[in-house]
């Protein structure tokens, strides 16, 4: 359920437990290191608020060093590109994905109305 989900995402590689309702509420702690300051800077680069992002990435430099803030970046305009491209090209996502760990983890943390195909629908 998503009241008490603990659902193995990318960190199930190593057997980290991921819990994905910090996403949402950033009294919860995620199980990953350092998680709170990439959430933090996540959220500030996606905002646009350049106050923001400067505090968060202050504060994720002392975490993870620059290397962790050169890294961190490079996977948020990676994961925003991507998106962008396919949404704006129309390529659409095969029908076995609908199931797959990506749409549930969506639809976990609300965010149904974001997929692809409800998105096409606009």
């Amino acid at each position: 359920t998503a009241h008490a989900s603990l659902l193995r995402a990318s960190g199930g590689i190593n057997g980290t437990v991921v819990e994905l309702s910090a996403l949402n509420d950033g009294s919860v702690d995620s199980g990953v290191a350092s998680g709170a300051e990439l959430l933090a800077f996540t959220d500030a680069v996606m905002s646009r608020d350049a106050a923001a992002t400067e505090a968060t990435r202050a504060a994720l430099e002392a975490a993870l060093g620059a290397e962790g803030v050169v890294d961190t970046t490079a996977v948020i305009t990676m994961f925003n590109v991507v998106d962008r491209i396919a949404d704006a090209t129309g390529i659409p996502i095969d029908e076995g994905f609908a199931r797959d760990l990506r749409y549930q983890i969506g639809s976990e943390l609300g965010m149904d109305h974001l997929t692809p195909e409800r998105r096409a629908g606009r």
